[in-house]
């Protein structure tokens, strides 16, 4: 890989595990208030997910860029059973995913490109 692609994906590595943490404590917090139990299974999921994803990146993956772009589906979702059954709290996942890991990929969609991803 070229230092170009290593940055950017360095980059979204880190922001995918910012992204779980954020997802686990959020799904923490709603399993132990026992009436977000759902969302709280759901985002610790996610969070699971997104610890996977943070090693992913940082090997040659393709198809990325369309997985990313993608996402926005994903995280929508997860907007909507937070708020229906997790309360505002799960809005601060959803809104990092879609605004600093789904954005960054798409931004860099070149990159990722030139690198044959």
């Amino acid at each position: 890989m070229n230092n170009d692609i290593q940055s950017v994906s360095k980059t979204l590595s880190e922001r995918e595990k910012i992204s779980a943490i954020i997802w686990l404590v959020i799904g923490i917090l709603q399993c132990l208030s026992c009436v977000a139990i759902i969302a709280g299974v759901w985002n610790i999921i996610a969070a699971v997910n997104g610890f996977k994803r943070s090693k992913n990146v940082l090997t040659p993956w393709p198809g990325i860029v369309a997985f990313y772009d993608k996402m926005m589906t994903n995280i929508i979702i997860a907007l909507i059973v937070n708020l229906l059954v997790g309360g505002v709290i799960g809005v601060a996942g959803a809104i990092y995913d879609m605004l600093l890991v789904r954005n960054y990929v798409l931004e860099n969609k070149k990159v990722f490109e030139e690198a044959g991803l």
